[in-house]
């Protein structure tokens, strides 16, 4: 393909190439001739622009609340059942429940203010189709926008919402999650499908790499940045973000004859038009070769999925008697509004007693975001408990 944006493995590093050019849409919907009128507004671009837009309030809600946990290290957790009487519902997946970029939910349960913030960008992004001509930015732009009011859209709409563990519900209702309109684009209604299917994969050749600038709002889609998307970032954290899903227990597993992937790859088959030799030339580009192992993608199963939201702390954590103090690795609200409250020194939180499952998933979380974020010591969770009932 043309000038498709490709990436490139080397090892660890992860390296961009550049945007295609545009072609007729996939809609998921009937292609009516208003529908693609509806669209093709939005497949205008001008690359001698040098507008651009910039994202301070929504990078600020990103940098207070989201947690990168970096590349997965493909870990598994030991623990697998619960105390009986509990009210911890159900037990996380075991292989990826420490996987994905978490977002502190819980913090906007507990702050107004701070949920009101999130409402108040995701309303204006959304608004500027209607108060600008976007046919003036250059498509690099367009993509960093589109993919920026997606996920916003998502956070404000699961923040509403929250406490919720599992998605699956959500995504399976008629209409999805995803299909509901949600826009009014100069007079027309959009959905978050029509904003991925039929304005951007237009622009792009229906590159499947698009799909990962998605965030879905479950362990089991691509991650949430703890930053915006830019003209000057977008592709390049586009690639790390799609090498990243592939590279972990939530997107593919390689075993001696077989690949188990996400089953997100079934709703995505509008990226393949060959859909299991293309889907496995994909996933064979993107991945990240181990030593000594000859990692061939074939014979794929379509078995892994995790649905639990991408929240810290678990919405199903409180349960027993007695108190544990849990190390938050979470830096919540700083630099962005005084106004905004803070748990004490933004290290620690008191919550109620957490099970041991519940523990181990935090613990590994916490010592990932160290690790991403460079720091030296580990404060470890606490070994005991209180009397569980």
């Amino acid at each position: 393909m043309k000038n498709a944006i490709k990436p490139i493995a080397l090892a660890t590093s992860l390296i961009l190439v550049t945007a295609c050019n545009s072609t007729a849409p996939i809609n998921k919907t009937a292609a009516t001739a208003i529908n693609q009128e509806k669209f093709s507004q939005f497949h205008q671009y001008n690359e001698n622009s040098n507008s651009t837009l910039e994202y301070a309030s929504y990078g600020q809600i990103l940098s207070a609340s989201v947690i990168d946990l970096g590349v997965s290290d493909r870990y598994r957790i030991t623990s697998h059942t619960t105390a009986i009487g509990t009210r911890l519902s159900s037990n996380p997946k075991p292989s990826t429940a420490t996987e994905a970029n978490r977002f502190y939910y819980d913090s906007y349960k507990e702050n107004p203010k701070m949920k009101q913030a999130l409402q108040v960008v995701q309303k204006k992004m959304a608004d500027l189709p209607n108060k600008i001509n976007l046919s003036n930015l250059p498509k690099s732009e367009l993509l960093a926008y589109w993919f920026n009011l997606y996920n916003v859209t998502v956070l404000n709409e699961l923040v509403q919402q929250y406490p919720v563990k599992n998605l699956s519900k959500l995504i399976n209702e008629e209409p999805s999650f995803f299909d509901k309109p949600r826009f009014n684009f100069n007079g027309n209604q959009y959905s978050l499908n029509d904003i991925e299917y039929n304005i951007v994969a237009p622009l792009f050749n229906n590159d499947p790499l698009l799909m990962y600038g998605y965030y879905r709002g479950y362990i089991g889609s691509p991650n949430l940045l703890d930053h915006p998307y830019t003209a000057k970032n977008v592709f390049t954290a586009l690639t790390t973000n799609a090498v990243q899903f592939v590279n972990s227990n939530r997107g593919s597993v390689i075993d001696t004859h077989s690949t188990r992937v996400s089953s997100l790859y079934l709703e995505k088959k509008n990226y393949f038009p060959n859909f299991e030799e293309d889907l496995a030339a994909h996933l064979q580009s993107l991945v990240i070769p181990e030593p000594d192992k000859n990692q061939v993608v074939q014979n794929l199963s379509f078995s892994i999925d995790n649905y639990d939201i991408t929240d810290i702390l678990g919405s199903d954590i409180p349960y027993g008697g007695g108190n544990a103090v849990v190390i938050d690795p979470s830096i919540v609200a700083i630099g962005w509004d005084t106004a905004f409250t803070t748990y004490g020194d933004n290290s620690s939180k008191i919550i109620g007693q957490v099970s041991p499952l519940r523990r181990e998933i935090l613990k590994k979380i916490t010592q990932k975001y160290y690790e991403v974020n460079s720091r030296v010591e580990i404060t470890d969770l606490p070994d005991k408990e209180g009397t569980e009932n």
